[in-house]
Protein backbone atom coordinates (compact mmCIF):
# COMPACT_ATOMS: atom_id res chain seq x y z
CA UNK A 1 0.00 0.00 0.00
CA UNK A 2 0.84 3.61 -0.77
CA UNK A 3 1.38 6.76 1.67
CA UNK A 4 -1.26 6.13 4.20
CA UNK A 5 -3.11 9.26 5.28
CA UNK A 6 -5.46 10.16 8.30
CA UNK A 7 -9.61 10.95 7.21
CA UNK A 8 -12.10 11.44 9.59
CA UNK A 9 -15.59 10.60 8.82
CA UNK A 10 -19.01 10.13 10.67
CA UNK A 11 -20.66 6.72 10.55
CA UNK A 12 -24.30 5.70 12.12
CA UNK A 13 -23.76 4.04 15.22
CA UNK A 14 -25.25 0.92 13.25
CA UNK A 15 -22.32 1.02 10.84
CA UNK A 16 -19.72 1.45 13.89
CA UNK A 17 -21.23 -1.48 15.20
CA UNK A 18 -20.60 -3.44 12.24
CA UNK A 19 -16.95 -1.83 12.37
CA UNK A 20 -16.02 -2.72 15.92
CA UNK A 21 -17.83 -6.64 15.58
CA UNK A 22 -15.60 -7.19 12.54
CA UNK A 23 -12.77 -6.32 14.53
CA UNK A 24 -13.60 -8.13 17.58
CA UNK A 25 -14.23 -11.35 15.99
CA UNK A 26 -10.58 -11.08 14.15
CA UNK A 27 -11.85 -10.78 10.85
CA UNK A 28 -9.10 -7.39 10.84
CA UNK A 29 -6.84 -6.40 12.81
CA UNK A 30 -8.35 -2.68 13.09
CA UNK A 31 -11.13 -0.27 11.76
CA UNK A 32 -8.78 1.27 9.50
CA UNK A 33 -7.75 -2.30 7.46
CA UNK A 34 -11.61 -3.00 7.67
CA UNK A 35 -12.81 0.27 5.65
CA UNK A 36 -9.88 -0.18 3.49
CA UNK A 37 -10.95 -3.41 2.49
CA UNK A 38 -14.61 -2.12 2.10
CA UNK A 39 -13.54 0.58 -0.11
CA UNK A 40 -11.00 -2.23 -2.28
CA UNK A 41 -14.48 -3.93 -2.78
CA UNK A 42 -16.44 -1.11 -4.02
CA UNK A 43 -14.10 0.35 -5.97
CA UNK A 44 -13.87 -3.00 -8.02
CA UNK A 45 -17.38 -3.42 -8.02
CA UNK A 46 -17.47 -0.48 -9.56
CA UNK A 47 -15.32 -2.10 -12.37
CA UNK A 48 -17.90 -4.57 -13.68
CA UNK A 49 -16.11 -6.98 -15.54
CA UNK A 50 -13.39 -4.82 -16.71
CA UNK A 51 -16.23 -1.83 -17.97
CA UNK A 52 -15.30 1.33 -16.67
CA UNK A 53 -18.03 3.95 -15.32
CA UNK A 54 -17.63 6.18 -18.40
CA UNK A 55 -17.62 2.97 -21.19
CA UNK A 56 -20.62 1.67 -19.51
CA UNK A 57 -21.86 5.39 -20.43
CA UNK A 58 -20.63 5.26 -23.73
CA UNK A 59 -22.41 1.80 -24.28
CA UNK A 60 -25.81 2.85 -23.40
CA UNK A 61 -25.36 6.33 -25.06
CA UNK A 62 -24.74 4.26 -28.80
CA UNK A 63 -27.47 2.14 -27.92
CA UNK A 64 -29.52 5.23 -27.29
CA UNK A 65 -28.66 6.35 -30.56
CA UNK A 66 -29.72 3.33 -32.31
CA UNK A 67 -33.43 3.66 -33.57
CA UNK A 68 -33.43 -0.09 -34.45
CA UNK A 69 -36.51 -1.66 -32.12
CA UNK A 70 -35.54 -5.03 -31.79
CA UNK A 71 -37.18 -7.89 -29.41
CA UNK A 72 -35.77 -8.44 -25.39
CA UNK A 73 -34.44 -11.65 -26.42
CA UNK A 74 -32.09 -10.29 -29.24
CA UNK A 75 -31.03 -7.71 -27.51
CA UNK A 76 -29.74 -9.60 -24.72
CA UNK A 77 -28.14 -11.85 -27.08
CA UNK A 78 -26.24 -8.78 -28.46
CA UNK A 79 -25.11 -7.51 -25.48
CA UNK A 80 -23.96 -11.10 -24.64
CA UNK A 81 -21.89 -11.20 -28.02
CA UNK A 82 -20.41 -7.79 -27.46
CA UNK A 83 -19.25 -8.89 -23.89
CA UNK A 84 -17.46 -12.11 -24.83
CA UNK A 85 -16.02 -10.17 -27.78
CA UNK A 86 -14.64 -7.35 -25.76
CA UNK A 87 -13.69 -10.29 -22.71
CA UNK A 88 -11.19 -12.09 -25.49
CA UNK A 89 -10.13 -8.93 -26.69
CA UNK A 90 -9.12 -7.56 -23.35
CA UNK A 91 -7.59 -11.12 -23.17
Amino acid sequence: MGRMERLSVDIPQEVNEIVEEAVASGEFASASEMVSSALAEWKSSRLIHGYTVEELRALVAEADEDDEEIDGKEAFERIRERFEKDLRERG
